[in-house]
């Protein structure tokens, strides 16, 4: 599949989404772990309508959404408006090169990209905080036709992150069967505060 392709895959899942249901919630694993944000810039990857944004956009200084969705970021600007504190991108953010130590938070919700996962421990400062949450590889028994590729398990998740203070590394227990990683990036920040 092309990158236009899955451009093209992802603006149809915006339009039906945003015809049949209210504006999302905050994530809430970021809101789980809304103590543990203190200022920076925050990154949204494939951020969709901004659902880490909106759980910590009064706790960073700045805050970057990308998406491949034009239709997404359509809607999420429309939402947000000209909010001073929020930057969006339409990109593939797999593709974008970000200098180390960017940002003091990295939120990736529904998207198991493995070659952007392995950039996060650059791309993240020093006690920074990643928070993952995408489908396990039991929800290949609910639906068998999802690509293996975008599925993830804790173990798989954690050996990304050696090292790292893992705050939470779970997976549900019912269907939708999803991964969730909240983790600490090594270093002296105020990130590491109890």
């Amino acid at each position: 599949m092309t990158l236009a392709d899955v451009r093209q895959k992802w603006n149809r899942r915006y339009e039906e989404r945003l015809t049949e249901a209210p504006w999302p919630e905050p994530n809430p694993l970021v809101l789980r772990f809304l103590d543990r944000v203190h200022g920076g810039i925050l990154l949204d990857a494939a951020c969709g309508l901004g659902t880490g944004i909106a759980a910590a956009i009064d706790r960073v200084d700045l805050a970057v959404g990308v998406d491949l969705s034009e239709t997404a970021l359509a809607a999420a600007r429309r939402h947000w408006g000209r909010h001073p504190k929020i930057r969006w991108i339409q990109a593939d953010v797999a593709r974008l090169r970000w200098p180390p130590d960017t940002f003091s938070v990295v939120c990736a919700f529904g998207f198991t990209d493995w070659v952007f996962l392995s950039q996060v421990p650059c791309i993240l400062r020093p006690g920074g905080l990643f928070l993952y949450q995408g489908f396990s590889r039991r929800h290949l028994e609910v639906k068998p036709e999802f690509d293996p590729d975008w599925t993830s398990t804790p173990e798989s998740i954690a050996a990304l992150f050696p090292g790292w203070s893992v705050l939470a590394c779970e997976e549900s227990a019912e269907p939708p069967y999803r991964v969730s990683f909240a983790g600490l990036r090594p270093g002296d920040d105020s990130q590491e505060r109890p």
